[in-house]
């Protein structure tokens, strides 16, 4: 996982300008490109007034040491953040807290609402209301909270805490919250696997709701950064369901970082990672080697027919139901799975 292009939205004003800082304070440590984007159109900013803020934008986080490209568009502000992230084939789109009701869940038809169900990338949503002081050059984040529930698209989120971690130089909590204790330490001891050599990792196992448990966690052990996968948003245009991101991201103290883990693309896969990818409809297991060239699978197990997922720890592919497993290349080596996986074509 990488971040070389972020693109964050902004209006002017004290929300949208601490998003800003926490986009280029974020973009200088990863060595991201910044993208600075607003909208203008026949109702509300004025394509001059547009300009005006996207320059005092790019002066303020060139003061941090960080040059960015503006963009500025007609239309409503969550089309353009999200059209210039498809345009500028951008990693991560950073936005504020802003659109939050009073009782703290994402207000219907908010900008961030919206940005967060049709984005193209991982959104990092900034609590623009959090104490912690964005002038502080170091650090962006102290430590990073993850939650897991054993599921592939769990299992991908805990792989991009820590590969932030490592980014970062910092250290990740992952955390269970589930009524049966055994399943979460087996859980725990999987995500663990995952972990990169040198990054330190410790696990918790709560019990209760698992969005007020993953953010009471956050602020109980001064977690600043939450990560999530998107498993639970709705389709574009629709309003989040009450899931779990959606619940993080509303009630959290803390930055959340909403990764992209479910109807990813192979364009998604980072070079020497696989994981489970749509295409034309279709769900494919997809090895993507160091250079570039691919390995597609049927990802339904030659056992009893359950869905494979990606071990990034291993570099192989794991049935979760029955404990086949099968090398990058689809080639079974340990039962009760005798076939290898079927090859596909993309």
């Amino acid at each position: 996982m990488g971040y070389r292009t972020i693109v964050v939205g902004t209006d002017g004003s004290e929300t949208a300008t601490r998003a800003l800082r926490t986009a280029a304070r974020f973009a200088k440590k990863v060595d991201g490109q910044l993208i600075l984007v607003s909208a203008s159109g026949p109702i509300g900013f004025t394509d001059r007034e547009a300009d005006a803020v996207l320059a005092a934008g790019a002066d303020a986080v060139r003061r941090d040491g960080v040059e960015a490209e503006t963009v500025r568009r007609e239309g409503d502000p969550d089309d353009v953040i999200t059209g210039a992230a498809q345009q500028h084939e951008a990693d991560l789109i950073v936005v504020g807290n802003v659109g939050m009701d009073r009782a703290g869940r994402l207000r219907r038809g908010g900008v961030p609402e919206r940005v967060a169900i049709g984005a193209p990338s991982d959104v990092l949503v900034v609590n623009t209301a959090s104490p912690r002081t964005p002038d502080l050059p170091d650090p962006l984040y102290r430590r990073i909270l993850v939650g897991t529930d054993g599921s592939p698209t769990a299992q991908e989120a805990a792989r991009k805490a820590f590969d932030l971690g490592m980014m970062l130089g910092i250290g990740v909590t992952v955390c269970y919250v589930a009524g049966d204790r055994l399943l979460g330490a087996i859980a725990l001891e999987e995500a663990k696997k995952g972990k990169p050599r040198g990054l330190g990792v410790h696990t918790r196992l709560v019990e209760g709701e698992p969005a007020e448990q993953i953010t009471a966690l956050a602020e109980q052990e001064e977690l600043d950064l939450i990560v999530v996968g998107n498993k639970g948003l709705a389709g574009a245009r629709r309003v989040l369901l009450g899931s779990v991101p959606s619940e993080v991201a509303a009630r959290a103290p803390t930055d959340v970082l909403i990764a992209k883990t479910v109807d990813r693309t192979v364009d998604d896969l980072a070079p020497g990672h696989g994981g489970i990818v749509a295409v034309d409809g279709r769900r494919l297991a997809v090895f993507k080697a160091d250079d570039g060239s691919l390995v597609v699978l049927n990802p339904r197990c030659q056992h009893m027919g359950c869905t494979v997922d990606w071990n990034d720890a291993e570099r192989t592919w794991d049935c979760p139901c029955h404990g086949s497993r099968y090398r990058h290349d689809g080639t079974v080596f340990q039962g009760p799975a005798k076939k290898d996986l079927d090859p596909e074509r993309i």
